[in-house]
């Protein structure tokens, strides 16, 4: 079997854990989009140097993670697959800003490092909370959601037949 063929076995049971029963798999999909782009919307808005103010806002996937009875290896496991996209954007910033911004003893920390554990957070917790709303929500609800929310019925559609596409 291909990787392709694998990474769409892996899609199809991201799919199929939106089929479970548990409080958050009973939510509306529109309050679960609606919630998910407020996260998303809230931690991006973030400075490029706050690195401990995005903490706390891991409460949320933990908690939206045990509410939903989720495989915590099985997200983790996805981040890591697409973690390399991120970790090729950060990582120049330590080259671009050299300008120490904190000490830590001997050791002076630049922000181009700050920077880039920031991109890397906002990676693990925008990217995690979409994955925990696609395994909390099927696919067909989340377009549905889209469509109850006024979204344009041909973005809709076109969402809709790429998902159905992904699996001939």
């Amino acid at each position: 079997m291909s990787s392709f063929d694998l990474a769409i076995l892996d899609l199809g049971r991201l799919d199929s854990l939106s089929y479970n029963d548990t409080v958050v798999h009973r939510l509306d999909p529109r309050a679960k989009l609606l919630a998910t782009i407020t996260f998303v919307v809230a931690v991006v808005s973030f400075p490029k140097y706050a690195l401990t103010s995005l903490i706390p806002f891991f409460y949320f996937p933990i908690l939206m993670v045990y509410l939903a009875n989720l495989p915590l290896g099985f997200l983790l496991k996805k981040l890591l697959v697409v973690s390399p996209f991120a970790l090729f954007i950060g990582i120049f910033n330590p080259f671009l800003d050299r300008e120490v911004f904190i000490h830590l003893g001997p050791i002076g920390i630049s922000g181009g490092w700050i920077s880039f554990g920031s991109v890397m957070l906002r990676f693990v917790l925008t990217v995690g909370a979409a994955l925990i709303l696609i395994a909390t929500t099927s696919f067909p609800g989340i377009c549905n959601a889209l469509e109850r929310l006024k979204v344009p019925r041909l973005f809709v559609v076109q969402l809709m037949l790429l998902y159905r596409f992904v699996f001939v």
